[in-house]
């Protein structure tokens, strides 16, 4: 077992004070600004050694271990945290993703481990006629991702943030479990059935999920976090998807999606939508209808002009307008200025990443001065 030392461990802990970034956060939840714009950098640290995250396994064990030996991921995330300056509200947290959809294993999917990710293959030849397990907590991955949280849970020891594993959204798993051309069929054929399927697997979803919020609400602060978008809320946070929406038709997506996402608002007090690209756009005006909604985070999609460009500012502001949160993670150092001058910094939290430690403190100081009511 890795032998961590607590010493050694504070050096990749917040790089400022913790309760002054706390507060920026509530602020942030509450669309107020407390000084400026709420804000994560980051920025490499220099280092001699080969980053073990560079490391392609070499064979298949060597692959199984990369995505499912809790020692082996500890060390490449510590490797990673040693090699990361964090300014503003950045912090280090370790993540636990078997793909984006694991809990289609839980559900009898079978996986396939790639260097790149995680797949799982379907399993339901008739929605209407199958048989939903009642023990979802016994199959491999689901051992796996608990003995993983127990493991960095216990190495956390103040240092950094342990996120929620990424259980994949019920209708994105049920494609996975059925298929998605077969389950876009359903919809049409036998609609109950698949609303029948999605309450199975939204019961699972919030019961995991509650259990895993409990399991790491003391390591993070009393809150919980969502690393890859680097947010803090002092309650229980996730970020809600349906890539299957893409293909959905805004009738549809209200009858089949908007109930699932109302399911994870009530068991998530800062919830989030993860608005994947222009092809979710159709569906931004039912979203923002939903009361108990807290943020949409915005993607752009592949190929899609960046985050700055002048065709997705509309959108920006109609989230706002709506009184939501908005959150755009990846955001390029260069086009913070135009994005902070075009949109109100209350409720909107942005992430960087900067060349080195100087740009990203340069940068941090620029912000407080663009920052704008």
């Amino acid at each position: 077992m890795l032998d961590i030392g607590k010493h050694a461990l504070m050096s990749y802990f917040l790089n400022e004070d913790w309760p002054q970034a706390r507060e920026r956060f509530q602020a942030f939840w509450q669309r107020e600004i407390l000084d400026r714009c709420c804000i994560s950098i980051r920025a490499p640290r220099p280092s001699s050694k080969t980053p073990l995250s560079l490391k392609a396994p070499a064979n298949h064990e060597e692959l199984l271990a990369y995505w499912l030996d809790p020692e082996v991921n500890l060390q490449r995330m510590l490797d990673s945290f040693s090699r990361t300056y964090y300014a503003g509200e950045a912090y280090p947290a370790t993540t636990m993703c078997l793909g984006a959809s694991v809990m289609a294993e839980f559900f009898g999917a079978g996986a396939e481990f790639r260097p790149d990710t995680v797949w799982y293959h379907p399993v339901i030849t008739d929605l209407a006629a199958h048989e939903w397990k009642t023990d979802t907590t016994s199959t491999p991955l689901y051992l796996a991702t608990f003995t993983a949280m127990h493991r960095y849970i216990e190495a956390s020891q103040g240092a950094f943030f342990v996120g929620l594993p990424e259980l994949g959204s019920v209708t994105d798993d049920l494609g996975l479990l059925r298929g998605m051309q077969e389950l876009l069929l359903d919809m049409i054929d036998t609609p109950e059935a698949v609303k029948l399927a999605i309450r199975r697997l939204m019961t699972a979803w919030q019961t995991e999920h509650g259990r895993l919020y409990s399991l790491t609400r003391d390591v993070n602060a009393g809150g919980c976090c969502i690393p890859w978008m680097q947010t803090w809320a002092p309650g229980p946070h996730y970020q809600m998807s349906c890539d299957f929406s893409a293909i959905l038709s805004p009738a549809l997506y209200r009858e089949f999606i908007v109930p699932e996402i109302e399911a994870y608002l009530d068991v998530n007090e800062f919830g989030v939508y993860h608005l994947d690209g222009q092809d979710a756009l159709k569906h931004l005006e039912t979203i923002l209808a939903l009361p108990k909604l807290k943020a949409i985070q915005w993607t752009e999609g592949a190929g899609q002009p960046p985050k700055s460009d002048l065709r997705w500012i509309p959108y920006y502001r109609q989230i706002q307008h709506a009184g939501k949160c908005l959150i755009l993670p990846e955001v390029a150092p260069h086009e913070i200025e135009m994005l902070l001058n075009a949109l109100s910094s209350r409720g909107l939290f942005l992430s960087a990443w900067c060349a080195n430690e100087a740009e990203a403190l340069l940068l941090l100081e620029k912000v407080k001065r663009w920052t704008r009511d």
